[in-house]
């Protein structure tokens, strides 16, 4: 059953990786591929060991029939041994790694060495318990059997619970809501892993080497595997294997479902832009048929003037059509041409309070009267096109601006905030206005969609934003309630000084 557990783990983090290629995936495959190899060659040994309970022997083979078949494998001890060396010490190795990764911690980001130094003990142990150079130093001196199985125990809980600590400060550390729920996905399946590895790790690949020796007993092994279990006991024992394995699994499950899912929003958006260009074509009919319009109020305007009245009323009424619909050319083909201007990008380290002040003063070009509160949590510098960036948080405010008219509220209010998380500067901006049902949220990034008067709101502006957001080489998210407001969310890498 746990070796179903592991394999399930095993293909949940490899589809991480091909989803998410980056160090932490593949330390999380190489943490399940030492579990893999540390329980094989456990439950070998345990296989050709015997003398366990029948309960514990089927709770591990499901079956006698598949531990006989086990048992008589044609695999000598020292390969046994150095399969449950290799696990056994490259499993806190790649956790500590992958947890010193994710810290955010000033003396852990900024000293390299530290990780470096992380290494020197697996190694070292990865070598002293090859089955040759292991005979040899025992046989010389039989006291180093003690001592390596000590100090080797002492580095490995040392590594987890410094490991697990990091995490959990790590995650008590965030404060955003989204942010907290997909780092604590992946602290949970840690800490589930690891429990899990703690359960067997005290099989010490020496006792499997000498399994024939007169000193066999020196080391006690896996401590429940040593005594005949009651059935309160049995079922403790299975309980406990099961809260871990299923722990680790559903929680990497979940982790992996939504670096799928964001994957995937990322490849239809793309595809959607590429069905967009379609959609050129019909802008490009569309403002033909606006210049039409104009023509034919232009010949109602001539014709007048042939008349021995001219009613001025109607003119003026003929000259504002045009107006509306000059406007409206005009903004669309704006939108267009940022929406492509989009692609061309150039960072420099720009202070947040800057970005913020632009993009406010711009706003209030368009509403003068519209207060915007600023909230920043710190005074950052990012990487950034300050001139693309200002006009997709324009964009923002906008969309903020409008949606708070929209609801009728006389306590509209709009706000420009940061938060610092982890490896981002967040740029949130939040109003109270009419907020967007869950299907709404679904299209709002979709090039030409809008919930808003087609004539009038071509729908390329958040499309535009998230062009922006992604050419910086982040992200951008929203969280949204009906009747209550929305908040949009641009994340940004931390952009660092060194």
């Amino acid at each position: 059953m746990l070796f179903l557990l592991l394999i399930f783990m095993l293909i949940a983090s490899v589809m991480v990786l091909c989803v998410k290629k980056s160090r932490e995936s593949i330390y999380l495959v190489s943490m399940c591929v030492s579990l893999i190899f540390e329980f094989s060659g456990i439950m070998i040994f345990i296989a050709k060991k015997g003398g366990y309970s029948r309960e514990i022997l089927e709770f591990l083979f499901f079956s006698l029939e598949i531990k006989t078949k086990i048992q008589y494998l044609f695999i000598t001890f020292d390969w046994m041994g150095y399969m449950i060396a290799i696990g056994r010490y490259l499993f806190p190795f790649f956790l500590l790694q992958m947890a010193m990764s994710y810290s955010m911690l000033p003396f852990i980001r900024q000293n390299i060495n530290i990780k470096r130094l992380t290494v020197v003990l697996p190694v070292s142990f990865l070598i002293i318990y090859q089955p040759f150079i292991y005979r040899k130093l025992i046989d010389r001196k039989p006291i180093l059997q003690d001592i390596l199985v000590q100090i080797s125990y002492a580095w490995i809980l040392i590594y987890v619970i410094l490991a697990i600590f990091l995490l959990v400060h790590e995650y008590l550390a965030i404060t955003m809501k989204f942010c907290k729920s997909q780092f604590g996905q992946i602290t949970v399946c840690l800490i589930g892993l690891s429990g899990l590895y703690i359960l067997y790790c005290g099989q010490d690949p020496g006792q499997v080497y000498r399994f024939y020796s007169y000193g066999y007993a020196w080391s006690k092994g896996i401590g429940y595997l040593q005594y005949a279990p009651t059935i309160s006991g049995y079922f403790i024992i299975v309980i406990v294997n099961i809260i871990c394995s299923c722990i680790g699994f559903f929680a990497l499950l979940g982790y992996t479902q939504g670096n799928f899912e964001s994957s995937r929003e990322d490849i239809v958006m793309e595809r959607k832009f590429d069905m967009a260009k379609v959609g050129v074509s019909v802008f490009v009919h569309s403002m033909k048929n606006q210049l039409l319009s104009n023509r034919v109020i232009y010949k109602r305007i001539t014709h007048m003037y042939d008349e021995e009245e001219i009613d001025v009323q109607k003119i003026k009424d003929y000259t504002l059509q045009l107006q509306e619909i000059n406007e409206t050319m005009i903004a669309r083909m704006d939108e267009l041409y940022r929406s492509v201007k989009a692609n061309a990008i150039h960072m420099v380290p720009v202070n947040l309070r800057e970005i913020a002040r632009e993009s406010i003063e711009r706003f209030h070009g368009k509403y003068p009267g519209q207060l915007v509160d600023i909230r920043l949590e710190s005074d950052a510098v990012i990487l950034a096109d300050k001139t693309q960036l200002c006009e997709a948080i324009y964009n923002l405010l906008t969309n903020a601006k409008e949606a708070v008219d929209e609801s009728g509220t006389k306590e509209g209010e709009i706000t420009f905030l940061s938060h610092n998380e982890r490896l981002y500067t967040v740029i949130e901006i939040r109003d109270n206005g009419m907020g967007m049902s869950k299907n709404q949220i679904k299209k709002i990034f979709d090039p030409f969609y809008s919930s808003k008067n087609s004539n009038h709101n071509w729908g390329m502006g958040l499309h535009y934003v998230r062009a922006i957001v992604r050419g910086h080489l982040g992200s951008i998210r929203v969280e949204s309630k009906e009747g209550i407001g929305s908040s949009f969310f641009i994340m940004l890498p931390k952009y660092t000084v060194i």
